[in-house]
């Protein structure tokens, strides 16, 4: 037992993948990485530095993003040390076909919570900018909101969603107008206007427990991908990965998310509302915001409902075949498998997400969800758990100060899952 456990997990020519060197660089990875966090979460920061207190709330984002700094790190360590540079090829790497089938369905749920967030979005925006720009008295958001799905499902089904990927940009670069918007209405002249409550009547216990998966869902996001953007670096810059995360995740997004909480909070006090973007009724900039992320939100859509509708039917696949080789010949032709592929998976998982939407009500619950649950176990724990398993496997391979902040952030992930079950118990 002591000799396999000191055999290395791979051999040392095996390291080298033999992959094309790639031509990324430290600027486009960055922009990439702080696109795969900042998202319409950022919608719902104010709300929770309001109900938790903004100091606390900036010391408790301060230790979620060096957490995610940490286990972004390890990461990609690992990918170095083991060879392989994607998130599910390491778990199969570490764990086998239960290690494939824990990030498939890490995977799903991921997906899943992400196109919820998308259809609250459409329910809370899109009506209210249907009624401002066409002038009608009232707009049912669930009627809308099924229509968007009719037209969600004929571009799945078509095949045509490909050229909808450009809306995932769109939608990160109309927070820039609604941020800048959001910073001139906080240092605007306001003495006309009676003060708003103060934040510090909000502030309570159940608002931190509700804060703290709301933030770790604002930071988790690049962990799926992060390794493949390191592989795909330039030679000269392969070691920049490193700056490149802490400048991302230690300066640019807590900057980003600490100004627009504080504005926000400076504007509303402790009536901050769960979804900022639904004030600012009759500001022009706001309005053109509201519709170009109800639109984006609903466009992005496919590009999450076709990869999820895939994992499902591969995670069907893998845990209904005994042996992951035949499950492509004998898993394929089951006839449930093929229902679900060519006719009711979609439908059902869109229609599901819809209704869990209404039924959380919130955008900020189903970040909460998100990030109380998938979001930090994947994000947080699973990669402490392989530098761990890894390190205690191999000894002194691998450096042993990465192990103490492995355990700290499996710690800190913990923590954020028993904050998000106390809230709901709250």
């Amino acid at each position: 037992m002591k000799k396999e456990m000191q055999r290395p997990l791979l051999q040392e020519e095996k390291r080298s993948n033999g992959k094309k060197a790639g031509s990324g660089t430290p600027l486009s990875t960055a922009l990439n990485l702080a696109a795969s966090s900042m998202g319409t979460g950022l919608l719902t920061l104010p709300h929770a530095f309001a109900c938790c207190g903004p100091a606390l709330c900036i010391l408790l984002l301060g230790i979620l993003a060096l957490t995610t700094d940490v286990t972004l790190i390890l990461l990609i360590r690992l990918g170095r040390h083991l060879g392989v540079s994607t998130f599910g090829s390491l778990m199969q790497k570490l764990f086998g076909k239960n290690g494939s089938g824990c990030f498939q369905l890490m995977l799903i749920s991921v997906l899943f919570l992400a196109l919820t967030a998308m259809q609250r979005v459409v329910l809370d925006l899109l009506p209210i900018f249907m009624e401002a720009m066409c002038g009608f008295s009232h707009v049912s958001p669930l009627g809308l909101s099924m229509i968007v799905n009719v037209f969600v499902l004929a571009a799945c089904f078509s095949g045509s969603y490909h050229a909808l990927r450009f809306t995932s940009g769109a939608a990160l670069l109309c927070l820039v107008p609604f941020m800048v918007a959001l910073g001139q209405d906080a240092l605007a002249d306001r003495s006309e206007k009676p003060p708003p409550r103060p934040a510090s009547e909000a502030a309570s216990m159940q608002g931190f427990l509700m804060s703290s998966p709301i933030l770790a869902s604002a930071l988790a996001g690049g962990h799926f991908s992060v390794m493949e953007m390191a592989a795909e670096l330039k030679p000269q810059h392969r070691e920049s990965i490193y700056g490149v995360i802490h400048v991302v995740f230690l300066g640019v997004l807590p900057i980003c998310y600490v100004l627009v909480s504080l504005a926000g909070v400076s504007l509303f006090g402790a009536d901050t509302p769960e979804d900022i973007l639904v004030e600012f009724q009759g500001n022009s900039i706001m309005e053109l915001a509201r519709g170009v992320l109800s639109f984006t939100n609903a466009l992005r859509m496919p590009l999450i409902l076709m990869p999820l509708h895939s994992l499902v039917c591969d995670t069907m696949v893998l845990f209904t075949s005994r042996d992951v080789k035949a499950s492509g010949s004998n898993g394929g032709s089951s006839p449930l498998l093929n229902v679900w592929r060519n006719i009711v998976g979609m439908p059902i998982l869109l229609f599901g997400a819809a209704c869990l939407a209404q039924w959380l009500s919130t955008l900020s619950s189903i970040l909460g969800l998100l990030g109380g649950t998938c979001g930090v176990l994947g994000c947080f724990c699973i990669p402490g758990a392989m530098y761990l398993w890894v390190w205690r496997a191999e000894g002194r391979s691998i450096s042993s100060n990465y192990a103490v902040l492995a355990a700290f952030a499996i710690l800190v992930g913990f923590a954020v899952v028993v904050s998000c079950c106390l809230s709901w118990i709250w």
